[in-house]
């Protein structure tokens, strides 16, 4: 074999650079190039000049100033208000809003010690560590689960005076490897549930107690800016209203609370590309634009490594899926069904390279379900019930859902005598379909799953019409990544130096999660919510 020496090597990287040069293209060229054509920086590289004192025509103080009216915005208003703070909330829409059923998990509860349930800490811990790739800062986790339950019995109590009830979801997983817990704590009844629901039943209940304690909500106005002083420290924020620009001044700290980045498609292109691979987003709060993750970065703040994990239920398309054969729009199955609710939406768009596919069953589902919830089960699987229901219970839910479904919705829930025909209305080809399911009946008949290797308890042959199927279609509910932070919520640089008077709880806020979501801890996004905006609502009165 030749050898090329050093000597030839430069004489061929000068001949190169000069060939280069005359077509402008040499390393004199490429700069100039890139001088005269610097490609365009990301919205949050580039940092704002500050809003002339002229244009402000007004100037309020305060305390504690909160960017944004979702859950952990109006629990911190709540908490900070309560213990004696001077508070304002500033929300950049006309209402509060909520994102997801209304769920909150919390690691134990009076609730929770009522019915003789008792979480597994150091399990949950190592299973929250273990679905984040050990990526996430376990110390934050930690923190969540010491003070979940004083957070979670406070919520109670300011529910019950409201006259609501706390009762603990029963829809849990038992599988081995995707264990779910009993954490998920829903409320029901009394005044602010009457008035707007789950959704947005925790905002609405934590606004009220807020004012009865003296803190004041202002809406329709966007927080723009970050006010910081001559050490870099944030000192307030400069709000847009309809008057013209409002200035904030926060002696103890400014909050930001203003969700995650699930319409922005610049950020999710950059930081959560998989997130513009679903069929829908399934997050009402339409206003999670990463505002405060801009004006964070703008600050001086860093944000946790990227990818930043997702939230996805299979909830897109039909409500109920259960663990039956998944075919792609291709007619092909491409992964063993039987996982959360988070595993079946990755797979649709990694595996399937689709953001929907089809679960196709015969009419002995009823039985096939019930046999499977006892082992799996889950979100969605499983139906919401409370303590004291019966997995009976359940599959009537999912018959009465399934059966609506194909009487009320036909481009999501299917119904065909044959499998001919139901491949028809699905729109897949016909033979492949076929092909499918005969290879499916084999695996079952056989007693093993030598595809995909799915729980035996799983297999459930597909041979008696009417057939039927759903769309399973994967909806983004949250990107749950953000800024840097440290034990307190306090924001902090890319050098682990925290920005005096800044601090993120909710969506906006990070490093509690990487790589995928939970769910194995049910309802913990809203659990950090509330743990978050209770422990920085304390953290700042006492301040």
């Amino acid at each position: 074999m030749s050898k090329i020496s050093r000597r030839d090597f430069l004489k061929g990287s000068i001949a190169g650079a000069a060939a280069l040069s005359l077509t402008g293209l040499g390393m004199g060229g490429i700069k100039a190039h890139a001088e005269e054509e610097a490609p365009a920086k990301h919205s949050w590289e580039v940092k704002p000049d500050p809003i002339p004192e002229s244009e402000i025509v007004k100037t309020v103080d305060t305390e504690v100033l909160v960017i944004g009216g979702g859950y952990s915005g109006c629990c911190t208003a709540a908490r900070a208000a309560e213990l004696g703070a001077k508070v304002i909330l500033v929300e950049k829409s006309d209402t509060l809003h909520g994102n997801g059923v209304g769920g909150t998990g919390a690691v134990a509860s009076k609730v929770l010690d009522e019915a003789g349930l008792k979480l597994d800490k150091v399990d949950s811990q190592k299973r929250w560590v273990k679905t984040c790739g050990g990526r996430c800062r376990e110390s934050l986790v930690a923190k969540f689960h010491n003070n979940s339950e004083e957070a979670m019995n406070w919520m109670i109590d300011i529910a019950a005076a409201d006259g609501a009830k706390a009762l603990i979801s029963e829809n849990h997983s038992n599988d081995v490897v995707h264990k779910e817990d009993r954490t998920y704590h829903m409320f029901v009844g009394g005044e602010t549930f009457g008035e707007f629901g789950m959704a947005t039943f925790a905002p609405h209940l934590f606004r009220k107690f807020a004012e009865a304690h003296g803190a004041e909500f202002v809406y329709n106005s966007p927080a723009e800016q970050l006010v910081q002083d001559e050490s870099g420290a944030v000192i307030g924020a400069v709000c847009k209203t309809d008057e013209g620009y409002v200035k904030y001044n926060a002696s103890k700290g400014v909050v930001l609370a203003t969700g995650d980045i699930s319409f922005d498609k610049e950020m999710l292109e950059y930081f959560a590309p998989i997130g513009l691979k679903v069929m829908a987003r399934l997050n009402g709060a339409v206003g999670d634009t990463g505002d405060g993750h801009r004006m964070g970065m703008w600050a001086g703040g860093a944000v946790q490594d990227g990818p930043w994990p997702t939230m996805m239920h299979p909830q897109a398309a039909s409500f109920w899926h259960g663990p039956f054969l998944f075919v792609d729009p291709k007619g092909k199955r491409f992964m063993n069904e039987a996982t959360w609710v988070q595993g079946k939406c990755v797979g649709l768009v990694t595996q399937a390279k689709s953001p929907y596919a089809f679960s196709i069953f015969d009419k002995n589902y009823p039985e096939y379900v019930l046999q499977s919830l006892p082992v799996g089960g889950g979100m969605f699987w499983d139906n919401f019930r409370f303590l004291g229901s019966t997995f009976e219970d359940s599959v009537e839910t999912t018959k009465n859902t399934i059966e609506n479904g194909v009487e009320n919705d036909p481009k999501n829930y299917f119904k065909a005598d044959t499998l001919e025909e139901l491949a028809e209305k699905l729109e897949v080809p016909v033979d492949t379909f076929l092909a499918t399911v005969e290879r499916y009946n084999e695996l079952v008949d056989g007693g093993e799953d030598l595809d995909f290797y799915k729980d035996t308890v799983f297999m459930t042959p597909i041979k008696e019409g009417p057939f039927y199927a759903t769309r399973v279609g994967a909806g983004l509910l949250a990107v749950v990544g953000g800024l840097h932070i440290d034990d307190n919520n306090q924001v902090m640089t890319a050098e682990d130096e925290v920005i005096p008077g800044l601090f993120a709880v909710g969506n906006v806020s990070g490093d509690m999660y990487a790589q995928d979501y939970p769910i194995n801890f049910m309802g913990n996004s809203h659990g950090r919510c509330l743990v978050g905006g209770y422990c920085v609502g304390t953290y700042l009165a006492n301040l």
